[in-house]
C-alpha cells in the first residue's frame, strides 16, 4: 500500500511539472531548464543527506556503471527530451506518447529482466491506455482521428523510452544501492551531462534564458524540488517495492492529475470525459496492481 501511495505522490508532482514547469519551458532552452531543475535537485540531496553520502561514497564508485545508466536516461535525457518536444508538439499529444509508458516498460522488463506477465495485467494497462485516450479525445473519436502527429512526438517516444529504462534499471540494480546515495550520485551525473549538453548546443550559441521574473524563478525552484527531488525519492522507492511495471502504469492517471489540479489551482473545471476517463484509468491500474510480481530479484525484501 505505501509503495502505490508514493507512487501516485509522484504522479501528481508530475502533474504539476506541466503546470508550473510550462511557464519556465516557455523562456528557458530546454537543456538549460533541466540543468537548473536538477543542480536544485543535488545541493537539496546534498545538503539534507550529506553524512549518508559520505558514508556510502566507496560503494557508489563500485556501482558506477547502473548509477551512470540511470543518471543518463532518467536525469538527462528524460527531463530534456520532454521539454524539447513541448516545443514541436503539443501537449496533448506529448500525453499520448507518455501513456506508451507502461506498454514499454513491460517490453523492457521481457526483453532484459525475463518478466513474465499475466493476461490480467496486460488487460489492465491495455484498460488504463483507453482512459488515457478517452480523457485526451474528450470521449470524441472524430477529435482523437483529427489529431496530428509530428516529430515532436518522435522525440516525446524517445523520453518514453528513456523513463521506461531508468525504471528498469531502478528495479535491477536499485536493492544494491543505498537510496540517498544512488539518489544523489544519479543526480549529479546527470547534471554534469546535462551542463555538457547544454554549453555545446545552448550557451555556444548564445540560447540562455530570455526573461527573469518571479514566477521564472518559482518555476525553476519548483522543477527542482518537487518533480526532481521529491518525485524522484518517492519513485525510487515505489518501484524498488512493485516493479517498474506496476509503477509506470499509474502514469496514465497523470492528465486525470493535472485536470485535479487545474481546478484546484487554475480554477478550471473538471469535464464529463475527464472523469469517465479518469475512472477507466483507475479500472486498468486496478487490474495491474492486483496480480503478483512473477519474478522478484533477491535484496527488494529487505530493501
Amino acid at each position: 500500500m505505501r509503495a502505490y501511495a508514493l507512487v501516485m505522490v509522484t504522479v501528481f508532482l508530475f502533474a504539476g511539472n506541466y503546470i508550473v514547469g510550462k511557464v519556465a519551458a516557455d523562456v528557458v532552452p530546454p537543456l538549460t531548464l533541466t540543468w537548473m531543475r536538477s543542480l536544485t535537485a543535488v545541493i537539496l540531496v546534498f545538503l539534507f543527506y550529506r553524512k549518508k553520502i559520505m558514508i556510502v561514497r566507496h560503494q557508489l564508485i563500485k556501482e558506477w556503471r547502473p548509477i551512470l545508466g540511470m543518471a543518463v536516461t532518467g536525469i538527462a535525457f528524460f527531463p530534456s527530451l520532454s521539454y524539447l518536444a513541448l516545443h514541436y508538439t503539443s501537449t496533448v499529444n506529448a500525453s499520448i506518447m507518455e501513456s506508451l509508458t507502461p506498454a514499454v516498460t513491460i517490453v523492457i522488463g521481457y526483453l532484459f529482466l525475463k518478466e513474465r506477465y499475466g493476461q490480467r495485467q496486460l488487460f489492465g494497462v491495455a484498460i488504463s491506455l483507453v482512459g488515457v485516450v478517452y480523457i485526451i479525445s474528450k470521449g470524441s473519436l472524430e477529435t482523437f482521428l483529427s489529431l496530428g502527429f509530428n516529430s515532436g512526438d518522435l522525440i516525446m517516444m524517445g523520453a518514453v523510452l528513456c523513463w521506461a529504462t531508468y525504471s528498469t534499471l531502478v528495479n535491477r540494480h536499485g536493492y544494491r544501492i543505498p537510496l540517498f546515495g544512488s539518489l544523489f550520485a544519479i543526480l549529479l551525473l546527470g547534471n554534469i551531462i546535462v551542463m555538457f549538453g547544454a554549453f555545446l548546443f545552448e550557451w555556444s550559441q548564445g540560447r540562455f534564458v530570455s526573461e527573469w521574473s518571479a514566477s521564472i524563478v518559482f518555476s525553476i525552484l519548483y522543477t527542482g524540488v518537487f518533480p526532481s527531488f521529491l518525485a524522484l525519492l518517492s519513485w525510487n522507492m515505489a518501484v524498488a517495492e512493485i516493479g517498474p511495471a506496476k509503477a509506470t502504469v499509474f502514469m496514465n492517471f497523470m492528465p486525470f492529475a493535472t485536470a485535479i489540479l487545474s481546478l484546484l489551482f487554475l480554477q478550471e473545471k473538471i469535464t464529463l470525459p475527464q472523469i469517465i476517463g479518469g475512472a477507466i484509468v483507475l479500472t486498468g491500474i486496478y487490474f495491474t496492481t492486483k496480480v503478483k510480481r512473477k519474478r522478484k530479484i533477491p535484496g527488494y525484501e529487505s530493501r
